[in-house]
């Protein structure tokens, strides 16, 4: 059962493949060029792109919710706002000078893609296709519930998934299937603080360009 159900989910070829390390390397390649290029304005088209890449990606994964929002408000509201920043600096070429800690910055990126690229080598994946458990596939793309009679942390953390069929009370349909829903309940529910700090990333941009803006001190002789 679990076969057949999950067999067409997602579509692995080398097409697919070839796309994921397309969109990756222009993702890396635009943050790169985001923090090397000393024209304000072109290091905002790198960082819309880099953008556009990760996007790209997650439809590639069958993300398409995260897609959409990925382009809506980093590349439709971040990167518009910081070029329109950038538009009205007066030295647009001269205007990203060197900044002090870009020897820690690196260092620290450097560690944490080294720490990602440790977990990711050492974590023990399991292949979509592999899953035959009914529950879990229902889980993924059928109908479930959540059993919460079986589950000692039942008040913090909710209940088992158990298949299900439509009649089930509260049925849901698995999370590949239609998962905005669950994402906007977990929004306003459980993960409501981080959801209103991420809303701050805005206000950030905007701060940003703003101090794009001001003119540089001149420092006393």
């Amino acid at each position: 059962m679990g076969e057949p159900a999950l067999s067409g989910l997602y579509e692995v070829s080398r097409v697919v493949d070839a796309a994921f390390w397309l969109f990756a390397a222009l993702a890396i390649g635009g943050a790169v060029m985001v923090v090397t290029v000393k024209d304000v304005f072109k290091a905002a088209v790198f960082l819309a792109g880099s953008f556009l890449a990760l996007a790209a990606i997650y439809f590639l994964l069958q993300a398409e919710f995260i897609g959409v929002v990925q382009i809506l408000v980093y590349v439709g509201a971040v990167s518009i706002l910081i070029a329109f920043a950038v538009m009205i600096i007066a030295d647009v070429p001269g205007g990203s000078r060197p900044a002090r800690g870009r020897i820690a910055a690196a260092t620290a990126a450097a560690l944490m893609m080294a720490a990602l690229a440790f977990t990711t080598y050492n974590t023990n994946w399991t292949d979509i296709g592999q899953i035959t458990d009914e529950d879990a596939i229902a889980g993924l793309v059928g109908v479930y519930y959540e059993d919460t009679s079986t589950s000692p942390y039942a008040d913090a953390q909710g209940g088992t998934i158990r298949a299900a069929d439509e009649t089930t009370k509260d049925a849901r349909s698995g999370a590949l299937i239609d998962s905005t829903g669950a994402i906007g309940t977990l929004l306003i529910r459980e993960f409501v603080l981080p959801f209103e700090i991420l809303g701050l990333l805005l206000a950030a941009a905007l701060i940003g360009g703003l101090a794009l803006m001001l003119n540089p001190r001149t420092e006393d002789k």
